[in-house]
Formats: C-alpha cells, sequence, structure tokens
C-alpha cells in the first residue's frame, strides 16, 4: 500500500507545511529542514511495521514536535511523537518513538474517530483545538496520499 517514495512525499508536504508556519520558511529548511524529513520518514516506517496508518503518525509528528526528535515536553514527554515514557516505555524499547507507537495503537484500538484518538493522546479531549488540528493535517496528508496513489 505504502512505498518509501510515497512516504517521503508525504513526509516532505508535512515538512513543508512546518517550514511555512515558522514564518521563515528558507531558515527553517537550512536550519532544520533534512533533519526533519529524516525524522518523519523514521517515524513513518516505524509506524509501517508497527501495523499503524503512517499517515496517522506522520500527523501526529507533525503536532506534537514538528518532525524534532529531540524535544521534551514539560511533563516528560519525550520523542517525535512526544510519549509519557512513565506510561508507556516498557523495559526492552529501542527509545521514546516506540513507546509512543504502544500508546498511539492504544488509542486508535480504544476511540473510533480520529479527533477521540488524538485528543485522548493529547489529553485534550476529542472536542479540542488539538484534535481540530490533527483532523485538518490529517486530511492534508491523506487527500495528497489519494493523488499519489491514483494519479490523474
Amino acid at each position: 500500500m505504502f512505498t518509501l517514495r510515497m512516504i517521503f512525499v508525504l513526509c516532505l508536504w508535512s515538512v513543508n507545511e512546518a517550514s511555512f508556519e515558522s514564518g521563515n520558511s528558507n531558515k527553517y529548511w537550512k536550519s532544520q529542514g533534512s533533519r526533519s524529513l529524516r525524522v518523519c520518514q523514521t517515524v513513518a516506517k516505524r509506524s509501517l511495521k508497527a501495523n499503524i496508518n503512517p499517515i496517522e503518525t506522520i500527523t501526529l509528528s507533525y503536532i506534537e514536535t514538528r518532525h524534532n526528535d529531540k524535544l521534551k515536553g514539560s511533563a516528560g514527554e519525550l520523542g517525535p511523537i512526544q510519549a509519557l515514557p512513565k506510561y508507556w516505555k516498557r523495559k526492552g524499547d529501542k527509545d521514546s518513538l516506540t513507546a509512543g507507537l504502544r500508546a498511539w495503537k492504544y488509542y486508535t484500538h480504544k476511540y473510533k474517530t480520529l479527533e477521540e484518538q488524538a485528543g485522548y493522546y493529547n489529553g485534550s479531549g476529542p472536542k479540542g483545538r488539538y484534535a481540530k488540528k490533527y483532523r485538518k493535517h490529517y486530511d492534508y496528508l491523506n487527500k495528497l496520499f489519494r493523488v499519489l496513489r491514483f494519479p490523474l
């Protein structure tokens, strides 16, 4: 279903969105664009191995950190999808991304809609601003995926 080329293009578009939000896309690409692209691709590839839709996790990485794997949140969240290690990390985990993918998988099994999944993952609930931002970026990437998969 997903090819490496599709993942690359989806990540390129997602990182490009982050660069525009930064206010200075040239500066963003020079300082962190290539790193963000690698992080995004890693998230997508690892989500495929975990049987998770890569569009969901690319979106999660975009919303949480703009594809930055070095951020640490105020509550101790780590990695590109900001997993809370005290709840999700297990002995033998490769890194915080593994814990984050475990958490995301839990929420996708527990809740039906993307808004519920994203909202409860973040802790803000399904009707909050976070869930709406998640849905908007997800729809953007999903539309792009359909165009890539079924070219006109």
